[in-house]
């Protein structure tokens, strides 16, 4: 697991990532068959504590584990005394067997090889434990703008786009430790100044690998690109977090 490497982006990630919409989190609990209230929860690929404080909003203890020291720094001043961050890998989790109601990893899953982290996920939930992986995926494939944004990108950074939204990630938990996997869909929509976004997209891997000259013009190009398409400065933009579920 190399999200480490996102430490060297942790306040741009913190300050410009979207949320997650609230009817993701009223799935888990729905999941659960309880409240998020005192559930005890991992938070796998925390970052700088995105999904972490929004569970612990809804009253859960949330172990926050991620290899970047940096992103935890960031997660730690920003989080209370619910939240315990713990540096680790989602690969071999430095924790105990049977500890978690649920275990998340929001926008994480994809840094890890599921054939060692959904083993390390099943040992530490209990029994009828969740497991939830989900993403923020934008809708605007379709979008000039997006277009030639994402061509660019891929031109300049060959195979960034390996996971898709298309991807089915359930069939990685399809294994005998899981009674059932199911897909949940929560498409909802982003308002944000188009700088935000633009600087959003400024802290994704594949953008910030690019060499420095590079990032400018392509970063430079989609904010030109998005304020012709929204000259007030605020873009509306359609999303859909797509969630898998698993009980143990």
């Amino acid at each position: 697991m190399t999200r480490q490497l996102f430490d060297s982006v942790a306040t741009e990630y913190d300050e410009n990532r979207p949320d997650y919409p609230a009817p993701l989190f009223d799935a888990l609990e729905s999941a659960l068959g309880q409240p998020l209230l005192r559930a005890e929860v991992l938070d796998v690929g925390a970052g700088t504590g995105i999904v972490t404080r929004a569970l612990a909003g809804r009253g859960s203890n949330v172990v926050a584990v991620d290899p970047g020291p940096g992103v935890l720094a960031v997660l730690r001043g920003r989080s209370g005394s619910r939240v315990l961050p713990v540096v680790g890998d989602g690969n071999e989790l430095p924790l105990r067997d049977g500890l978690f109601d649920l275990v998340t990893y929001g926008q994480s899953f994809h840094w890890t090889d599921p054939e060692r982290s959904v083993p390390e996920a099943v040992r530490v939930l209990r029994d009828r434990g969740i497991l939830a992986v989900f993403w923020n995926w934008l809708l605007a494939d379709d979008e000039p703008w997006w277009q030639r944004f994402a061509s660019e990108s891929e031109r300049l950074r060959p195979g960034h786009t390996a996971y898709q939204r298309d991807f089915d990630y359930g069939q990685l938990l399809t294994s005998g430790d899981f009674r059932w996997v199911r897909r949940v869909d929560v498409p909802w929509t982003r308002e944000v100044p188009v700088d935000v976004f633009v600087a959003d997209y400024s802290s994704h891997s594949y953008v910030y690998a690019m060499p420095e000259a590079d990032r400018a013009r392509v970063l430079d190009t989609l904010r030109a690109d998005l304020l012709a398409e929204f000259p007030g400065g605020r873009a509306v933009l359609p999303y859909v977090t797509q969630c898998w579920v698993a009980r143990r």
